[in-house]
């Protein structure tokens, strides 16, 4: 897939907003990898970096985040 002009990925009906990045200030017409989890769960990758993760209903999260609180 590629980056929109408006820095989003179209992905089914969802539109994946991405968040601002250490790698690139954009990533617009980057091209990039949405990969859908057993669980629904959604991530985006460029080249073998996650750049974004989501729900199923589209809405961001950080995985890393609530791994360490749940520790």
């Amino acid at each position: 897939r590629v980056v929109g002009n408006d820095n989003t990925v179209a992905f089914g009906r969802l539109r994946l907003q991405l968040p601002p990045s250490p790698i690139r200030h954009h990533f617009v017409k980057a091209k990039v990898k949405v990969r859908r989890y057993p669980d629904g769960d959604l991530a985006v990758f460029h080249g073998p970096r996650r750049i974004a993760s989501y729900r199923p209903d589209g809405s961001p999260y950080d995985p890393d985040s609530e791994l360490k609180n749940a520790a």
